[in-house]
């Protein structure tokens, strides 16, 4: 996923001035939060698919990432209906998020839009991803894998609701 999450990146930071920002943001808000309701009422029957639709999930992060800051979504759900093993669902998960932000920096900085104050703020929550990556380990232990995907399902579903918030405020 990860080349396809760097082509996804660059067709995204060039759509980022071409597209109207707010209807973009509540249209994928809308898309998350009516896959997260789906989801939730589909518990663990979850249909796997076809390693083939692995680029197809690294261009959409890649885009989404640079379009509105958050890049996880896709990989969350390509990678629900791909893995079965909840160990791995994390650690791939947790991976991708790490590459998705990583390409987006780059991507960011050889467009002349990463700003010093981006780069700081970066800084300053790196130790919160390291603590949540640790909790995580520690959590997932005691969790299966329906309440796994429970709690990814929830995710997308805040994330969905604070993109329509964002959408709605102009902000």
């Amino acid at each position: 996923m990860v080349p396809f999450s760097l082509a996804g990146a660059i067709a995204g930071v060039t759509l980022l001035v071409a597209l109207p920002q707010a209807a973009t943001i509540a249209g994928i808000g809308l898309l998350l939060v009516a896959y997260s309701l789906y989801s939730l009422t589909q518990g663990e029957a979850v249909r796997f698919v076809s390693q083939a639709w692995a680029p197809v999930a690294g261009f959409i992060g890649g885009a989404f990432g640079t379009l509105f800051g958050v890049g996880a979504p896709p990989y969350a759900i390509y990678l629900t209906h791909r893995m079965r093993d909840k160990l791995s669902l994390r650690a791939t998960l947790s991976n991708m998020v790490i590459f998705s932000v990583s390409i987006r920096a780059l991507v960011f900085t050889v467009g002349g839009l990463m700003l010093a104050d981006r780069v700081i703020g970066f800084a300053m929550l790196v130790p919160f991803c390291l603590a949540g990556l640790w909790l995580g380990n520690r959590l997932q232990a005691r969790i299966s894998r329906g309440g796994l995907l429970r709690v990814v399902s929830i995710l997308l579903l805040l994330i969905g609701v604070s993109l329509l918030a964002r959408a709605i405020s102009g902000r």
